[in-house]
């Protein structure tokens, strides 16, 4: 009897839980939308396309999955870092968490940025 009381709830708790890359693809579906997002209001706002890079991009600064109690309620945290101007030294960063009951990604912080792209500042020193 306890073996099957044991079974049950493991069986409850894994189907509770999801998978860590089925996590990460909701995110960058999220992000990618995201990124069109900017991309067309900047656009819109300005009027013209010439300010904008040939192929904007996004990086993945931070990813961290949340465990135990923390992981309750969010279970996944994320940083990002959107890169769409030219010219301009300035990207926009926006922070997401994983909310584990609606099983879907939350935007909750978003904030223009000055400085490049550090992999990008790498590139030009080689």
């Amino acid at each position: 009897m306890k073996y099957l009381l044991f079974l049950l709830t493991a069986i409850v708790l894994l189907g509770c839980s999801e998978r860590t890359e089925r996590i990460e693809n909701k995110l960058n579906a999220y992000v990618q939308e995201d990124l069109k997002f900017i991309v067309a209001q900047t656009i819109h706002a300005s009027g013209d396309r010439s300010g904008i890079l040939d192929t904007p991009y996004y990086r993945v600064k931070d990813f961290r999955l949340f465990a135990g109690d923390t992981a309750a309620i969010y279970s996944a945290y994320a940083e990002v870092d959107f890169f769409i101007y030219q010219d301009i030294n300035m990207h926009e960063k926006r922070r997401y968490r994983y909310d584990a009951h609606a099983r879907q990604w939350d935007r909750y912080y978003k904030a223009l940025k000055f400085g490049q792209d550090s992999l990008d500042r790498k590139e030009k020193q080689k």
